[in-house]
C-alpha cells in the first residue's frame, strides 16, 4: 500500500511540473503566433485591396450570415475606404474559404480563394483560377456573377460568400 501511495504522489508531481511546463512555454511562443497570424491575414489584405492604408478587424454580429468569418475594414487617411469579408462556404468537397473586398462606392474590389484544397483538382479548383477572379472584380453590387461550367457547386460556394458579404455590406456599411 505504501509503494502505490509513492507512486501516485510521484507521478502527480511529474504531471504538475509537465503541465506547468506546458502553460509556461504556451504562454511564452502565444504572443508571436498570434503575430504571425496577423502579418499573414494582413498581408492578404493588402493584396486584396491594395487602396487601403491600414486594416482593422471589425467585431460585428455574423450569426445571421452563416458563410461570413470576419469583416475588416480597410482605411484611408483615417477614414474607412472599403470592407474585406472572410468567407467560408461549403463547396463540392469541402469548405472554399474566400476574401471579398468591397469599396464603398458599391463595387467588388478583390476576391482572393484562400483555400480551395477540398475541391477537385482540374476542375472544382478553377474558381482559384484569374478567370474566375476577374469576372467578378469591378463589378458593381446587384451585377449577376456567373458560376463556371463544370464547376459549379464549387463558384456557388464562393457566389454564396459574395453575396451574404454584399447583404452584410448594404445593411451595415451603405
Amino acid at each position: 500500500m505504501k509503494k502505490i501511495l509513492q507512486l501516485t504522489v510521484f507521478l502527480a508531481i511529474v504531471a504538475g511540473l509537465a503541465g506547468g511546463a506546458l502553460s509556461f512555454v504556451n504562454g511564452m511562443t502565444d504572443p508571436i503566433i498570434q503575430e504571425q497570424k496577423i502579418a499573414s491575414v494582413k498581408e492578404n489584405l493588402v493584396k486584396i485591396y491594395s487602396g487601403g492604408e491600414e486594416f482593422k478587424a471589425l467585431e460585428v454580429s455574423l450569426s445571421d450570415y452563416p458563410a461570413l468569418v470576419s469583416v475588416y475594414e480597410a482605411d484611408k487617411g483615417g477614414s474607412a475606404v472599403g470592407y474585406i469579408y472572410e468567407t467560408s462556404a461549403q463547396g463540392y468537397g469541402g469548405a472554399v474559404k474566400a476574401l471579398i473586398a468591397l469599396d464603398k462606392d458599391g463595387t467588388y474590389k478583390g476576391l482572393q480563394i484562400i483555400d480551395c484544397s477540398t475541391e477537385t483538382p482540374g476542375k472544382g479548383d478553377v474558381i482559384a483560377g484569374d478567370a474566375f477572379i476577374n469576372s467578378v472584380v469591378g463589378k458593381n453590387i446587384g451585377d449577376s456573377i456567373d458560376v463556371i461550367s463544370g464547376s459549379t457547386i464549387s463558384s456557388n460556394a464562393v457566389i454564396v460568400g459574395i453575396e451574404q458579404a454584399t447583404q452584410h455590406y448594404n445593411e451595415n456599411y451603405k
